[in-house]
């Protein structure tokens, strides 16, 4: 409940701002309190120095929240009958609001099928000061413990955060950031809202038109509602004027009025065309359905038996799907996705641009549904950190600029002199680095096969032709075998997918690479020197990974337009040749004949981003956008034309393990119409319609 533009704690006009502060744990710049820091109040109660108010009304918030926000948006009566309901909130702070709409939804015999929230937030607390703050709220345990154990204990960066709870009935959408900017860049169909934050004496730039209007966007095309602690004619006015019908209603305790309002629904006849800038990232319109909670159960083809195949069959299961998993190989994790050994390695970036962005989502989105399952487990892993020593300039320039754009953030990354990366990886290192400790590796066979339990596999299957009936999409195997029908098929089946004759198209955008990865015993490190133990992933431009089972993994080639998986003896010489320029004498025991590995292929693309979401129908394409060349005119272009029900995910090159997983769940939320985990820049980042977009553009693709 903090931030500039973001929402504040509620305004508590009854608390005497005179009383001592409490317990401090706040600092200062310039003798003015740090926004995001925190003092005590009344033991449990968090205040806020830098914005001079409470997170939350100290005699009885949790009656305050479920006056205003749950009554005032006619809750739980709103969510009955429906698949999915959303809720969106302005202001996170101690996570009250959300457990109390998850406590009264959870008691409800007729809620929905899945509860979604999405709140933003300027300055995330951390874990300990929520653990103590829910306190106050013994009869919230159930609901906190579950959301504690899984808030991060490091630092929160910019962005989306995406949680699953209550064995997948819940989401939580965190969006870290100004309230602002957050919401105007996300579309999640909010049903209803909660508008918290302090009064708008206190903060009226959260209270801006713009915020209002952002609020507007991104609600439900079939009208939403929404409730706030204030009457305040800047609200009024503000709400009103972004479209909103505002109502008064009596206030809390001693509060003497406060607002409701209702959204309308946006008439079906402006649905078909959009006087947007990107009409051909639009999703298919059945995404934006709110079908009843009898909807019948979706059942959906995944092709492709890779870590991203599986990620897709999980993430679908969790949202009560039945789920087909078709791969041409005899076992799943047949491919690329079979090494013994993955880096799970942020990709962070300097500039912080689209691409690190959405690696950063990625990365910690896998982190922590790996750790989950490696907790109960389920999936073979080690978090034991990652080392990415620079030995270059230019490396050494990224290094800095990357430190520069986040100081003072040791728990995310930190940087390390020779000596501190000598300690920590374990054995004498030529230069430091930058230290990820959160970071590790990952046996990837593991993950896939704990990411596809509970799906029905379909193995030695390889689909050759997706059509339609009268039911929904058919599948048809080398066989002349038909399978099906279906309501959604996704194609995630890496190089492949360009074979299909819906993405044929893909073959232009989507390059073969050959990896071939080498492995020797862990007896080799420690020949010359007892004490020698490699201790945590080296990243330079290869890797060096700890043992696996006695055995470490050095890679890896990387060889385009190379679709051959033999093992061969140059591979393994470039391998060692990488790792002799940042440990010679470790290289030099190392012989090409010696030793072991495996080769695979991995799809990338041509901006190395992969291909997530519906399948453009090339043509149609073509014919709807022939002249984006000539101008600007987009309010009378139609919005994308799909091939329906086909969804692409592929081109993740080898960063697959940060990637795919939350690829499965931005596909898995289009097709089962829930919010999204990302932003609109990164989805349409990621959109397979971009190549073909930019090719008109462009003047690449003749029409």
């Amino acid at each position: 409940m903090t931030g500039d533009a973001s929402s504040q704690p509620p305004d508590n006009p009854q608390i005497d701002d005179t009383i001592d502060d409490g317990e401090k744990v706040n600092s200062t710049i310039n003798d003015q309190p740090v926004a995001g820091d925190i003092t005590w109040r009344d033991g449990d109660v968090p205040f806020s120095p830098h914005f001079g108010d409470v997170y939350y009304n100290p005699k009885d918030g949790l009656a305050e929240t479920r006056y205003v926000f749950l009554d005032g948006n006619n809750l739980p009566a709103a969510w009955g009958g429906v698949e999915n309901f959303t809720i969106g909130e302005t202001g996170f702070g101690t996570g009250l609001n959300f457990l109390a709409a998850w406590q009264c939804w959870a008691q409800d015999p007729n809620r929905s099928t899945r509860l979604h929230f999405v709140s933003v937030e300027k300055y995330p607390l951390s874990r300990d000061d929520m653990i103590r703050a829910h306190q106050s709220w013994p009869e919230l345990s159930t609901f906190s413990k579950q959301l504690t154990d899984i808030w991060p204990t490091e630092t929160m960066l910019p962005g989306i955060h995406r949680f699953v709870l209550g064995d997948g009935a819940i989401s939580l959408t965190v969006l870290i950031g100004d309230a602002i900017t957050c919401f105007g860049d996300y579309d999640g169909s909010i049903d209803c809202w909660f508008l918290d934050g302090f009064a708008p004496s206190r903060n009226a730039d959260m209270w801006h038109a713009d915020l209002f209007s952002a609020l507007a966007s991104a609600s439900n095309t079939s009208g939403a509602t929404l409730a706030t602690f204030t009457s305040a004619r800047i609200a009024r006015d503000g709400l009103e004027g972004a479209g909103f019908t505002v109502a008064k209603r009596t206030g809390f305790g001693h509060k003497r009025d406060m607002i409701t309002a209702t959204l309308p629904a946006t008439p079906p006849n402006d649905v078909g065309l959009k006087p947007i800038d990107t009409p051909w990232f639009v999703l298919p319109q059945s995404a934006n359905a709110r079908p009843n909670a009898q909807t019948t159960r979706r059942t959906i083809a995944i092709i492709g038996g890779g870590m991203a195949g599986a990620a897709c069959a999980q993430a679908l299961k969790q949202r009560g799907c039945d789920v087909h998993l078709f791969e041409k190989k005899p076992q799943i994790a047949g491919a690329a996705s079979g090494n013994a050994i993955g880096m799970l390695e942020p990709y962070l970036t300097a500039d912080n641009a689209i691409m690190g962005r959405f690696y950063e989502a990625g990365f910690r989105y896998s982190h922590r549904m790996i750790k989950r399952l490696h907790t109960a487990g389920l999936v073979e892993a080690a978090f034991c950190g990652v080392l990415d020593m620079a030995t270059a300039k230019r490396e050494q320039e990224r290094h800095a600029g990357l430190m520069e754009r986040l100081p003072g953030k040791p728990d995310l990354v930190k940087p390390l002199d020779r000596d501190d990366a000598s300690t920590a990886f374990g054995m004498p290192l030529p230069a430091g680095g930058l230290f990820y400790p959160n970071a590790g590796w990952v046996n990837p066979p593991s993950f896939v096969k704990a990411l596809s339990d509970g799906i029905n596999l379909r193995l030695s299957t390889e689909i050759t032709d997706i059509s339609d009936d009268a039911s929904g999409k058919v599948l048809t195997d080398q066989n002349g075998v038909a399978h099906g029908p279906f309501d959604a098929v996704i194609i995630a089946s890496a190089t492949d997918s360009a074979k299909l004759s819906q993405t044929a198209w893909l073959r232009d955008y989507l390059q073969p690479v050959r990896g071939q990865i080498s492995t020797f015993p862990e007896s080799i490190v420690n020949q010359s020197n007892d004490t020698d133990q490699i201790r945590c992933v080296l990243s330079h431009k290869g890797y060096l990974t700890p043992a696996r089972n006695g055995i470490h993994v050095l890679g890896a080639t990387f060889s385009r337009d190379d679709t051959k998986t033999d093992l061969r003896d140059e591979d393994h010489a470039f391998n060692i040749a990488q790792l002799a320029n940042v440990l010679p004498d470790l290289a030099s025991r190392l012989s090409p004949i010696d030793l072991d590995g495996r080769a695979a292929i991995r799809p990338i693309t041509i901006d190395h981003l992969p291909m997530i979401g519906p399948a453009p129908d090339y043509d149609a394409f073509l014919a709807a956008y022939p002249d984006l060349d000539k101008g600007k005119n987009y309010a009378r272009y139609l919005n994308a034309p799909y091939h329906k029900d086909v969804y692409i995910c592929t081109g993740f090159g080898a960063r697959g393990l940060i990637a795919a997983p939350l690829a499965a769940e931005i596909l898995a939320s289009e097709i089962c119409a829930m919010p999204l985990p990302l932003e609109k820049p990164l989805m349409h980042a990621v959109h397979p319609a971009r190549f073909i977009i930019r090719g008109l553009k462009r003047r690449q693709i003749a029409v």
